[in-house]
């Protein structure tokens, strides 16, 4: 089968970079984040591409999306506070060496600002960016990155106690709802019982 051009300028692309980006977030990033690491980019690639064969995206499609999903958190490179503008910012950098359509630089920047909580997708990509962002909530390794990111909070000064940990989670999960069917129908149960789990436990601390 004959790539299409435009697809094709966009896998190289993603080739390209993917060996430099992932080096960058193993080597460069603050060493007090332990949630949003290499492992947790590499986490949201392969979840992005599973959602999207789950929901019949197109090739061309899950190229993009793969290169959203690559860049989403290289902002934390540069800053925390309002990271998805300088994870935009970094992309934009990098892609203009390369000859690239400007349709799709728009639709990765819009995935990348998608992610941005409270989440807002406006399309099928971005719905499924913003799930795979957030895919752990309803899985079995909850506990296990939910600590991370507590640990993360707690050594970036953002919080102190595992209290206030709990209660920030029992809010955010029980307001949160995922936007593809695919995470709908294998997440929400999961995501039920790990907030449950948090109420219990924040019970027997009392």
């Amino acid at each position: 089968m004959r790539i299409k051009p435009k697809m094709n300028r966009i896998l190289n692309f993603y080739d390209d970079v993917l060996d430099d980006i992932c080096n960058k977030l193993l080597h460069e990033l603050n060493p007090s984040y332990k949630y949003h690491t290499l492992r947790h980019t590499l986490d949201v690639i392969e979840t992005s591409v599973c959602i999207a064969q789950a929901e019949g995206l197109y090739d061309d499609e899950m190229n993009v999306l793969k290169i959203a999903a690559l860049f989403h958190d290289t902002g934390y490179l540069f800053q925390r506070t309002n990271h998805e503008q300088a994870s935009v910012h970094f992309f934009n950098r990098v892609v203009s060496n390369y000859d690239f359509p400007l349709e799709e630089k728009e639709r990765i920047a819009s995935c990348i600002m998608a992610t941005s909580i409270p989440q807002k997708p406006g399309n099928n990509l971005e719905k499924i960016l913003c799930d795979a962002d957030l895919d752990y909530l309803g899985r079995d390794d909850f506990n296990v990155i939910s600590d991370l990111l507590f640990e993360e909070l707690v050594s970036c000064g953002q919080m102190k106690f595992k209290s206030e940990w709990d209660k920030v989670q029992i809010e955010f999960i029980s307001a949160h709802q995922y936007h593809t069917e695919y995470n709908r129908r294998h997440r929400m149960v999961k995501l039920h019982e790990n907030l449950q789990s948090i109420r219990n436990a924040q019970k027997l601390a009392k």
